[in-house]
């Protein structure tokens, strides 16, 4: 059996047994009756958030690809095939769909590619960290069961590291990063391999074109931008949560907007695991569940909607992606992408 095969077999194992786990606390017909009343305005109100958060996302690439010109519709169709892959993949290798589709189908340099990709993942993060330390602060200290001073400092830190890194510092970081590459293929012996000499040269023209962002002094805007699409995110799934729970009697006012934010960041942390639930299921809803449960969300109510919105949240972001695929494999339409780009 290959080491393919191998991975494949134990993420379809994960999912079913951590699904299992979670099924046997629950009512199956509970869950069932609870997408059969799903409270349409807030569902829709999900997907035109979501397709905003998606805009959003893809008016950040269009403006970190300057200046190289993309047509608004090319990067949107892009940015929904990220979003399919995203979470698809363990450790988040999925959004490297985004250099792909990039440059082997909209025909865009490797490094345009890889700069704009680098700097939207690190301004993620930037921005993850404001929003965990203000739904702690909303929260309350000492209300849930994990350390919040740990996570506030964490937080804090995190944010301040990568403030700088991408303000100041990117160009030189990624230069040290070059060199300590250079020195190990000239220690392995591998510096006049073929692909050596050409990932050097994609390395050193990656670092160009963070050069030339920095130029543009577009960092105040982007991060405000990915604010939005950070707000954008956490409104869309907030709205889901409560078009799920509607028919449970939950208000609006019942469910906690920072609760939501704190509950998306534990289930997301299982992006980053090298081997999880095939698609993510099983662990995304744990995740999601044990971090609801640690602030005194009823058991039921917590499997149930972990449930419920990572499956329509992935069938949302999978018909949209693949819908995508199937318009950027048009032959009319890769010929046109080809032809504005030449």
């Amino acid at each position: 059996m290959t080491k393919k095969n191998l991975s494949i077999l134990l993420s379809v194992a994960i999912s079913v047994f951590l699904l299992g786990i979670l099924a046997v606390q629950i009512d199956i017909q509970d869950l069932m009756q609870t997408f059969a009343n799903i409270y349409y305005p807030a569902l829709l109100a999900f997907m035109a958030i979501a397709f905003t958060t998606a805009a959003l996302r893809a008016l950040r690439y269009k403006l970190l690809l300057r200046p190289y010109h993309i047509s608004f519709g090319n990067i949107l169709l892009v940015t929904f095939i990220r979003n399919l892959f995203v979470d698809l993949l363990p450790a988040r290798i999925g959004s490297l769909s985004y250099i792909y589709v990039l440059n082997k189908k909209l025909k865009y340099s490797f490094e345009a590619a890889t700069s704009t990709f680098v700097l939207s993942f690190l301004f993620d993060f930037l921005t993850l960290s404001p929003f965990l330390i203000l739904s702690i602060l909303f929260v309350g200290i000492g209300t849930i069961s994990i350390s919040n001073a740990t996570i506030l400092l964490c937080s804090s830190l995190i944010f301040l590291a990568f403030f700088a890194l991408i303000l100041w510092k990117i160009v030189p970081f990624f230069s040290i990063l070059f060199n300590i590459y250079k020195f190990l293929l000239k220690t392995f012996h591998f510096e006049q391999k073929k692909w050596a000499l050409v990932s050097q040269e994609k390395f050193s023209l990656t670092i160009s074109c963070l050069l030339q962002i920095k130029k543009n002094k577009i960092e105040w805007p982007i991060f405000l931008l990915s604010l939005l699409i950070r707000l954008a995110k956490y409104g869309s799934l907030y709205s889901l949560l409560f078009a799920l729970m509607h028919s449970h009697g939950f208000l609006l006012t019942d469910l906690s907007f920072w609760k939501t934010i704190l509950g998306i960041t534990g289930a997301e942390f299982t992006s980053i695991l090298p081997v999880k639930g095939i698609a993510g299921f099983g662990t995304w809803e744990s995740a999601w569940t044990l971090t609801f449960q640690l602030m005194d969300f009823e058991s039921r109510f917590a499997i149930i909607s972990g449930i419920g919105i990572h499956l329509i949240t992935n069938i949302f972001e999978y018909s949209l992606g693949i819908c995508a695929i199937l318009i950027l494999s048009l032959p009319f339409y890769k010929n046109a992408a080809s032809n504005k780009n030449s």
